[in-house]
């Protein structure tokens, strides 16, 4: 049921599914958010970051991978959003929830081509309001295509992610110096095709990953020097599956498991 007149007027409230506008008719809303969860997306979001909850201040990181054969250019949008909050409007709703409360740096995002194959982040510093109660806050990032969609208009979304304010207090990574042992883990398990691992050493250490099958048989090998973002990228895509992977980093060995999802 709609709610009731805002200031004496009546307005239809429309869809918009991932960026692709969808109408007033709720009958068919059901069938579009249906459809779109069911299509495949080439853009993985991964955040991370810190929060102070003294100063109320924190840093946002969404590290933006593209899975596709192509270069994508998208619009990465931060938002930050408060739930449960009571105000008796005209129309009678007393409480909002997923209300937007800023927009960082501003509502006109920041544009990013993200190579084939390759990841780029957006790094965020934010301030949560006094007035703004910190244990009901989330910050969204969503990605959308700077290719508008004539029929409707509308910039298709490539991805979201969201994370409560709270989930980033403590949890700010350091930096080893040189000759300090490096830590490793998987930054999203499961994963899509190209798995990413943090790894916690310091720029150009010298690293070694195998990725095996259940049974034994190497599936992936690759080489290199970690990059400064501490990030180990996958250079082929993988099957989806169940891994285990060897990763040997300035001489140490981490061993684990790894699920491939898509």
């Amino acid at each position: 049921m709609y709610p009731g007149p805002y200031s004496g007027s009546y307005a239809t409230p429309w869809l918009w599914v991932d960026g692709r506008q969808r109408g007033y008719n709720y009958n068919l809303w059901a069938s579009y958010v249906a459809a779109q969860i069911g299509i495949p997306t080439p853009v993985q979001i991964t955040l991370t970051g810190d929060y102070n909850q003294s100063t109320r201040t924190g840093t946002i990181k969404a590290l933006i991978q593209n899975d596709s054969t192509a270069d994508l250019t998208m619009r990465v949008s931060v938002v930050i959003t408060e739930d449960s909050i009571y105000y008796s409007a005209p129309n009678g709703d007393q409480w909002h929830n997923h209300v937007c409360r800023d927009y960082i740096p501003n509502q006109s995002g920041t544009v990013i081509t993200v190579p084939a194959g390759g990841i780029d982040s957006v790094i965020q510093p934010f301030t949560i309001a006094s007035t703004w109660n910190e244990q009901r806050c989330k910050i969204v990032v969503y990605a959308q295509s700077t290719t508008m969609v004539p029929s409707d208009s509308s910039y298709p979304a490539y991805q979201g992610a969201e994370v409560a304010i709270l989930d980033l207090v403590g949890i700010r990574e350091g930096k080893p110096a040189d000759g300090e042992p490096a830590q490793v883990r998987p930054l999203v398990n499961p994963a899509s095709g190209r798995p990413v691992f943090a790894v916690t050493a310091h720029t150009g250490a010298e690293y070694q990953l195998f990725i095996y099958t259940v049974d034994g048989r190497i599936s992936h090998t690759q080489n290199g020097t970690t990059a400064g973002d501490s990030r180990i990228a996958v250079s082929s895509r993988l099957p989806r599956g169940i891994y285990l992977y060897r990763l040997k980093v300035n001489g140490a060995e981490f061993n684990g498991k790894l699920i491939v999802t898509d």
